[in-house]
């Protein structure tokens, strides 16, 4: 004869779960609090701010404080969301077995001797504790204030997921506004691409970043600086055709109101025309091209038509302090990919390439990746991949007191840009404290799209540039992979020898055979010769040659 329970002792049976999965949540998330951003920095759970910047004075930290903030940064919602979740149904659990047990005892109920869990209740505990899960592993921010930017939104709309806005201009004025300002977000459209430039004010707000990403499926976002021609060229005389590229000229679509007209390169048909002349009786060879304060002249057997990329000097990004940028596309400049002399900055797993070409002074020209001004300070760049830079991928140069100061360059990937890592500095100060070059593997320096057109070319195709250095010098290079240089592994001005504050160590260095390891007479062996330049110059400990690439 089998034994029927009430329904309501069945009922009551739902306490037992919430204090048993209460706690469990909140075991998860104090694991993940204590355990996100390792032992020698603070934890969401017990903060150790003043631990971390100890640390990292005495042991050379350089960026890592940077880089503990933007991993608590990501898990403090999942962490705060499993411990808070699992104290309320914990709570909630003993509520309801206080409740039912007195509703039993009136009722004259008397619990069985021993109760069943069914496969029910079991289904409806995972469900409760993944959906729990899930929850919490859903993207949030500092200040909930997100807005999402697509190619077919209106900047007339909120900025909402369902009605985004459309322009890098309202995103420009939202910054300005404090429509996003630190702890905001602002997300572009996987797929989906945006002409012109993004040049931070300083950010309204005194706590958390900002935060430029992606979001959606596919490609990153493109932000791309060029003014593409329309069918619009008119003759200038026999083969020489002309443009008007001044800003809203209506000759050109892209990047339709900016100001300047100095053009770095132009990209036809995929194919990268460099050569910039210096006057229009110069453009002697087919896509050779001149810029004036109005048009763009080039000289072409046939109308260049519509089509016809056409890069100008201006930076895409220029960053304030309190800003990371993430997972975009960067390209189509004359000038710089992203610059910044802020602070507390993240620039990581960007693509970046097609940059540089415009004349900076006289005939000199430039554009580097990503290039830090003086005083940038607690600046992680990571995990990038660039290519194609009229001078460096990766720069930290300029003159001032105020130095650059917990730098980190990791886990990038460089190729075919004219140099791979460039330092300089003037102005006393502090100098580079604290600055590491890591993990990065750099590909064929002095093979981009400018090596062969450039006017300074001698020992420029390098993976290692200094010059100029007059400052403090501490900068650690280790782990890296150095593949392929067209002249040489390192170039220095002066003494022609890598400064003595840089250490180099641990790196992997591959030459082509014949190639010099360092430029100058000063440094005449090559890469066959690598011991013994190690042996004179004390230079790459524990490093390894090959005559390879």
């Amino acid at each position: 004869m089998s034994k029927t329970i009430p329904q309501a002792s069945k009922r009551s049976r739902a306490w037992i779960w919430l204090i048993v999965i209460g706690p469990i949540l909140s075991l998860i998330g104090l694991i993940t609090g204590f355990a996100s951003a390792g032992s020698a920095c603070r934890s969401v759970v017990v903060p150790k701010e003043g631990l971390v910047k100890s640390y990292g004075t005495l042991q050379g930290m350089g960026g890592k404080e940077r880089t503990c903030e933007s991993v608590m940064d990501t898990v403090a919602v999942p962490t705060w969301t499993f411990i808070v979740l699992g104290l309320v149904l914990f709570l909630t659990g003993i509520l309801v077995r206080s409740a039912t047990r007195k509703r039993a005892y009136i009722a004259g109920e008397h619990r069985p001797t021993k109760q069943g869990v069914n496969r029910r209740s079991i289904l409806q505990g995972a469900v409760a504790f993944f959906a729990t899960a899930l929850a919490g592993a859903a993207p949030a921010y500092a200040n909930g204030n997100v807005r999402y930017v697509s190619a077919s939104g209106s900047d007339s709309n909120p900025g909402s997921v369902t009605a985004p806005w459309r322009t890098l201009a309202k995103v420009r004025s939202a910054m300005a506004s404090g429509d996003l300002q630190r702890g905001s977000t602002v997300l572009f459209k996987r797929g989906d691409d945006f002409y012109g430039s993004i040049h931070m004010p300083s950010l309204i707000g005194s706590s958390g970043t900002l935060t430029i990403g992606a979001y959606g499926e596919g490609a990153r976002p493109r932000l791309l600086g060029y003014k593409v021609s329309k069918a619009a060229w008119t003759q200038y005389s026999g083969n020489i055709w002309k443009l008007n590229i001044a800003a809203n000229s209506g000759q050109y679509s892209g990047n339709t109101s900016e100001a300047s007209t100095n053009v770095g390169f132009l990209k036809a048909a995929g194919m990268i025309h460099g050569r910039k002349r210096w006057a229009i009786s110069e453009l002697a060879a087919d896509w050779e091209f001149f810029s004036d304060s109005t048009y763009v002249y080039v000289r072409l057997g046939v109308n260049p038509g519509a089509g016809v990329a056409i890069s100008v000097q201006r930076d895409i990004l220029r960053l304030a302090s309190h800003t990371t940028v993430q997972d975009l596309y960067l390209g189509g400049t004359g000038a710089h990919g992203v610059t910044t002399g802020g602070k507390n900055v993240v620039i990581q797993r960007n693509e970046i390439e097609w940059i540089g070409g415009s004349a900076l002074s006289g005939t000199t020209r430039y554009g580097n990746g990503v290039e830090l001004y003086v005083g940038a300070a607690r600046v992680m760049i990571r995990e990038n991949i660039i290519r194609q830079t009229y001078d460096v991928a990766l720069s930290a140069q300029g003159t001032g007191t105020a130095g650059w100061t917990d730098i980190t360059w990791e886990s990038n990937r460089l190729e075919n840009c004219n140099m791979s890592l460039e330092l300089w500095g003037k102005g006393g100060g502090t100098g580079f404290l604290r600055c590491r070059f890591i993990n990065n593997t750099c590909i064929d320096a002095g093979y981009s799209w400018a090596a062969l057109i450039r006017s300074d070319r001698d020992g420029k195709g390098t993976h290692l540039l200094t010059y100029s250095m007059e400052v403090p010098v501490d900068v650690e290079i280790t782990g890296n992979s150095f593949l392929g240089a067209r002249d040489n592994y390192t170039r220095n001005s002066g003494d022609r020898q890598i400064p003595a504050g840089i250490i180099t160590h641990r790196n992997t260095i591959k030459l082509g055979a014949g190639k010099k390891i360092a430029y100058g007479v000063e440094n005449p062996e090559t890469s066959e010769q690598a011991a013994q330049w190690q042996a004179r110059t004390g230079r790459e400990q524990a490093s390894v040659f090959a005559v390879s690439y």
